[in-house]
């Protein structure tokens, strides 16, 4: 039977000890590198595959991509795949006109539910600036709407309201997120290590020196966690960004000829002629108190000049007397000489 001295035992346990983290440490190196190599793999598998209706399958070098395209009415926004596997972060920006906001903004928030989406915010403006005799009224809205479901939202929009722009952008963050998940999976092994470091540990330095670098691997995975979370939240729920105005008319959606531009513009010019004697009348009707004041103190003014001159007229009549009889004193004076 062999009988290791104490110091024996102690040094057994450091080279243990030394060998697990060296473990640990062969075992991220591993995990990084099938990071590279499965992106590779990854990306490899996808580019053979074939296009798909509403999204394209070209992968650029970089290591995102991403896609932005105008639309012109009824148009489809094209950046939705059907391909589950890969992350597409989707942003629209509609401009509309109503001629009834109220009802408008009621069909589109009943769609927004109906479709499984919120409102992550709006802004509604009754009256906030006045043009052309009418007051004008906004609404801004920024939605999500799940990604399956967001052409099927549009469609809802362009026929609650007339759209004047819509502009669709798409970002590919596929590499991003593979890379991520990669970090994940090799930071979750160098975790499991740790803790069966930290179960065979004895010495309180070695305890410690293992519990901060296990604090450290933890704060790094509920960071990566965190973005990944946010990444699936933007890539299942599409962003739109609607803005809505209310309108008397419609804009024209295509050009129009010379005759009708020349009819359109003369009923335009009468109406604004009327649209002025309206402004004018409420105008009129408003500071008709204003007006009654300045027409007193006007008449007290003249009435008082008035007063004064008939009060005195002997004195006008002197006054206009001496006046005429200064050039003839003058010429006696030159006479008399």
């Amino acid at each position: 039977m062999i009988y290791y001295s104490t110091g024996e035992l102690i040094m057994k346990k450091r080279v243990g000890i030394v060998l697990a983290c060296l473990m640990s440490f062969a075992i991220v190196i591993s995990g990084c590198g099938s990071s590279s190599s499965g992106n590779t793999q990854y990306f490899a598998g996808k580019n053979a595959a074939p296009e798909e209706a509403g999204g394209v399958y070209e992968m650029a070098e970089a290591d995102s991509n991403e896609q932005s395209a105008d639309y012109g009415e009824g148009s489809e926004p094209s950046g939705q795949v059907s391909d589950p596997t890969r992350k597409l972060i989707t942003t629209v920006n509609i401009s509309a006109e109503s001629e009834n906001l109220d009802d408008t903004i009621t069909k589109i928030t009943a769609r927004v539910t109906e479709l499984g989406g919120y409102v992550e915010s709006s802004n509604i403006y009754n009256g906030s600036r006045y043009s052309s005799g009418q007051i004008v009224r906004t609404a801004n809205y920024t939605i999500r709407i799940p990604a399956d479901k967001l052409n099927g939202f549009i469609e809802t929009v362009e026929t609650a309201s007339n759209i004047t722009s819509k502009s669709s952008n798409v970002e590919d963050v596929t590499l991003s997120y593979v890379d991520l998940e990669s970090r994940k999976n090799a930071l979750k092994a160098e975790e499991k290590s740790l803790l069966a470091i930290l179960e065979s540990a004895e010495k309180i330095e070695d305890i410690i020196a293992v519990q901060d670098k296990l604090s450290d691997v933890r704060y790094q995975l509920e960071s990566i966690e965190s973005q990944l979370r946010t990444y699936d939240n933007k890539v299942n729920y599409s962003t739109v960004y609607l803005g809505i105005e209310e309108v008397a008319k419609y804009s024209p959606t295509e050009e129009k000829g010379a005759f009708e531009r020349m009819g359109e513009g003369f009923m335009e010019s009468l109406r604004s002629i009327g649209i002025g004697l309206k402004e004018f009348f409420i105008w009129f009707v408003i500071h008709i108190p204003q007006l009654l004041l300045l027409a007193i103190v006007a008449f007290i003014v003249v009435f008082i000049i008035k007063r004064s001159n008939k009060k005195n007229p002997a004195k006008r009549n002197a006054a206009l007397k001496q006046q005429d009889n200064k050039p003839q004193d003058n010429t006696e004076g030159k006479d008399g000489k």
